[in-house]
């Protein structure tokens, strides 16, 4: 049978075929894969190299201003005796100690396309980092122990910056002041088994008590079968010992009350 030459096309089918350019021309490129940090981790150490711990004070090479000594000196006058840090007495760490995750307790990361979140396993002290475009408008963010972070991608490195920090003289080895800025990078590499490990760096800018940025560096390897164990009490009562004593500085005594006196206190107000 010859063709027809005035055969045609029904309509509905060139609707259908317009239809299908549209939609194929509507879909949004695809978001690049991005490094997964998903799960519980532990501190990585290389061999022959000692564990972390997070606590003993400042580091002794930290580049100091004046101002920084200065805030430093004043800060340990208040410890004590028996050297008191702020998570003897439930107050969370906050950035960047909870990253070096004193005492050893493991990090839980929860990864989505625009937040991740890292749960330390001490007070489960909380951070979320806002990924691209949905973030919080700067008027609106409420000063913390562990800031306000956002985040961008620059290929497979995870980029932050924390701003809106409380000031942390009790920041354990890298105290800080309220003008701090921390700029963090989160990578995953392997190792030469194969094992997946979380490179963190860290730089913190703070014109108070530093003439150069302080760089922090950590990795992060997989907590097999690990678990984040619920982990609070409250902090207020840090805040009423170093209060208490200010008061016995500022009267010329020892800063010695022990947090038997704050109860104290409390029990007479009750």
């Amino acid at each position: 049978m010859k063709n027809n030459p005035f055969s045609y096309t029904p309509v509905w089918k060139h609707v259908l075929a317009a239809a299908v350019v549209l939609a194929c021309t509507a879909l949004p490129a695809a978001e690049p894969d991005h490094p997964d940090f998903t799960g519980v981790w532990t501190a990585h150490r290389e061999p022959g190299q000692g564990r972390f711990s997070g606590f003993g004070g400042p580091r002794a090479d930290l580049p100091l201003t004046e101002e920084g000594r200065r805030r430093i000196e004043e800060y340990n006058k208040l410890l004590g005796p028996e050297r008191a840090n702020p998570g003897a007495y439930c107050v969370d760490y906050g950035v960047p100690t909870m990253m070096e995750m004193p005492g050893f307790y493991p990090l839980e990361f929860i990864q989505k396309s625009d937040q991740l979140t890292i749960i330390y396993e001490v007070e489960n002290e909380t951070r979320r980092i806002y990924i691209g475009d949905r973030q919080l408008p700067p008027e609106s963010r409420v000063p913390s122990r562990d800031g306000y972070s956002a985040g961008h991608w620059e290929g497979d490195v995870l980029v932050v910056k924390t701003t809106d920090l409380l000031d942390g003289a009790d920041q354990g080895a890298h105290p800080h002041s309220d003008e701090a800025t921390i700029e963090e990078r989160f990578s995953l590499i392997q190792d030469a088994n194969g094992k997946k490990i979380i490179t963190y760096e860290a730089a913190i800018t703070d014109p108070s008590y530093y003439t150069e940025p302080v760089k922090v560096q950590r990795k992060y390897e997989p907590l097999e079968d690990g678990f984040i164990i619920p982990y609070r009490c409250p902090d207020e009562f840090w805040y009423e010992l170093l209060d208490m004593r200010s008061k016995q500085l500022q009267e010329g005594q020892p800063a010695d009350a022990r947090m038997s006196d704050v109860y104290k206190v409390r029990e007479a107000k009750e």
